[in-house]
């Protein structure tokens, strides 16, 4: 009888420190990165951070490079294959989504094709992209291209379109947006230039700027759009030209944002001619 006993006791301990465990691992399992539960990864192309939530953010995006770009010499465009007659090389997606080139290009024969198709009832965030990720020796100066929409049918107010620069662990930025000093550094440093579609911030994301190129609330459909900024200057915002970093991130968007019930979001959009280097050796100046 005692023996029994003592065996029933193992096993209700057995049961209790199995709970106990589960119990610790959903607590922990809410965020990337080790994050505790109910801290938010970093709002990358497809997530957004609550308005309410003062949590400092982290990235919560796969490491991929997918083939590493070198340009060769003399070439002053760090970007691989920026016009997309080679199909999606040294282009990649995440999350399942692919590279699609289409027949309207700028200049060529291709270009990067967005197809945004999301019925009445889809509600919430989504994202189309294309990324490139390079590592350059020195911070690249500018940014530009062209962009085209087509077949424009907003589903929601916060229905945009943008693209992405993404710092990865620079070693000498520390500061928040307002330029107090940081405990523990951002893993990544971000800007966001809205191309179209809304003229106020649709989030908040503590480790990153918006910058607006256009106020145009409804993209000009039917026609290439010229697209181009400083973005060395602009990440100075956070405090100093960023030094030491493992890698930058680009990514060329059409999203929506907080979509309720009630109308298709749909468009087609195009990217091409896409250039990152020195200013004065930019081609696409209009």
């Amino acid at each position: 009888m005692l023996t029994r006993m003592r065996g029933l006791k193992v096993l209700v301990l057995l049961v209790v420190a199995t709970v106990a465990l589960a119990a610790v691992a959903a607590c922990n399992g809410g965020g990337e990165n080790g994050e505790p539960s109910g801290t938010p990864g970093t709002p990358g192309p497809e997530t957004t951070l609550p308005p309410s939530t003062d949590a400092p953010t982290l990235e919560a995006r796969p490491t991929l490079t997918p083939g590493a770009y070198e340009p060769p010499p003399g070439t002053a465009n760090i970007l691989g294959n920026p016009g997309f007659e080679e199909g999606e090389k040294y282009w990649f997606g995440l999350h399942e989504q692919t590279v699609q080139t289409g027949e309207v290009a700028h200049s060529g024969t291709s270009s990067a094709y967005l197809k945004m198709r999301d019925a009445a009832d889809v509600t919430g965030a989504q994202v189309y992209y294309l990324v490139q990720e390079v590592d350059p020796a020195e911070f690249p100066e500018l940014i530009s291209g062209y962009y085209r929409v087509d077949n424009w049918k907003r589903g929601t107010e916060k229905q945009y379109l943008q693209f992405v620069v993404i710092l990865f662990a620079p070693t000498n930025l520390n500061v928040d947006k307002l330029g107090t000093p940081l405990a523990t550094p951002y893993p990544n440093y971000q800007i966001r230039y809205i191309l179209s579609g809304i003229t106020e911030e649709p989030f908040r994301i503590d480790n990153s700027f918006f910058k607006f190129l256009s106020s145009d609330v409804e993209p000009r459909q039917g026609e290439w759009v010229y697209f181009e900024s400083n973005i060395k200057q602009d990440f100075e915002q956070w405090g100093a030209v960023p030094a030491g970093y493992s890698k930058m991130r680009f990514l060329f968007e059409v999203r929506f944002d907080d979509k309720e019930a009630g109308a298709p979001a749909e468009a087609d959009v195009y990217y091409d001619d896409l250039y990152l280097g020195p200013a004065d050796a930019n081609p696409n100046k209009p």
